[in-house]
């Protein structure tokens, strides 16, 4: 057998493989998203017998609406970056597609979704294709933790399960990079742990400082107790200039876009995905840069929903100011920032809140 015969042969069966396993991530994707509603149709006492129904479908519905909003959201927020950074930089952005290129966001998607999904020759191919969904799954999970006023089902550890959430993230970001068998996917992995593991630490005080200030962990009463224009930001301003490096950190973003070094690792850890690969794996992203914009506005600047919605659009606006006015640290300055200035600071800071709060 030739080598263009091995090679289509090669290329048919990644094809088939891929194609299993996305009915089967979508066959298992629909059953975890309605094995829920099935549990609380079943705890259900219908008026009318006649019109019994194992699924909720308007619950089904609804419940899905928010994660479409969030990926619409995504969308246009890497329009509004781009707008941000074409004024910043004096040049031109998007503004060809549709009126003041509204549309580009939808441009980009379908080119993105419409090239050829490529697998390595050598890449491990159940991981490399699973990562960027499982990226995209944890990216989404986290916001059920959107603070909601009218929500019937509040998470009542929902400080511990972000942590939780953010952690699980570098996961999808481990397992692109040591699928993908190349060096310079490895490398930017290997830097996405020891960065998030450093940075979750500073974290943890942080997340100290406002349950002990708000007695509560649940989002939504931690932005309630902020009703009456007492912002945490006052009393904690420190401590949010710290919690704003950490999410810097924690999404990759520049100054502290090691992961994605792109003068010394090409692309990092998702360089040898492309298509629709890719598009899941730059929805992530951002995703979790609006969620990171959404829980700091509910921590220091909570109130109310419209409170929240714009002091998110400031945090969102903050992530895009900083990644075109400030050039990328060395690694080892990252670290160095992390563990003797970061961490001595919210040391110093977790010990005053407790000795306000103790008086």
């Amino acid at each position: 057998m030739n080598h263009s015969a091995k090679a289509s042969l090669t290329m048919s069966n990644v094809e088939c493989l891929f194609k299993v396993f996305s009915k089967g991530g979508v066959i298992f994707g629909t059953y975890i998203l309605l094995s829920p509603y099935q549990v609380l149709a079943d705890s259900f006492t219908p008026l009318d017998p006649a019109k019994v129904v194992l699924v909720d479908w308007v619950a089904v519905i609804v419940s899905i609406i928010p994660f479409v909003g969030v990926l619409l959201a995504v969308g246009f927020y890497t329009l509004l970056e781009r707008k941000i950074l074409a004024i910043i930089m004096i040049r031109k952005g998007p503004s060809k597609v549709s009126y003041m290129g509204i549309l580009q966001p939808f441009s980009d998607a379908g080119k993105l979704l419409c090239k050829e999904f490529i697998v390595p020759t050598r890449a491990n191919v159940g991981p490399f294709i699973l990562a960027p969904a499982l990226m995209l799954a944890i990216s989404l999970l986290g916001w059920l933790l959107y603070p909601y006023k009218s929500a019937e089902v509040f998470y009542v550890f929902g400080v511990i399960l972000f942590m939780v959430i953010t952690s699980v993230s570098v996961y999808g970001v481990m397992m692109s990079g040591w699928a993908s068998n190349s060096k310079y996917s490895l490398l930017g992995a290997v830097r996405a742990m020891a960065q998030s593991i450093s940075y979750e630490i500073p974290m943890g005080f942080i997340f100290f400082c406002v349950v002990l200030c708000s007695g509560v962990f649940m989002f939504q009463e931690i932005s309630v107790f902020q009703q009456s224009l007492f912002f945490f930001f006052l009393p904690l301003c420190v401590v949010m200039l710290v919690w704003m490096l950490c999410m810097l950190a924690e999404t990759n973003r520049a100054p502290f876009d090691f992961v994605e070094g792109e003068s010394e690792l090409v692309s990092g850890y998702n360089v040898e995905y492309s298509g629709g690969g890719f598009a899941v794996m730059f929805i992530a992203e951002y995703s979790s840069i609006l969620l990171s914009s959404v829980m700091s506005a509910a921590m220091f600047f909570g109130g109310n929903e419209a409170l929240v919605g714009f002091f998110m659009m400031v945090f969102a606006i903050f992530f895009v100011v900083v990644r075109a006015s400030l050039p990328r640290l060395r690694y080892d300055k990252l670290m160095n920032l992390c563990w003797t200035v970061l961490l001595c600071v919210m040391l110093t800071a977790s010990v005053c809140v407790v000795v306000l709060v103790g008086v």
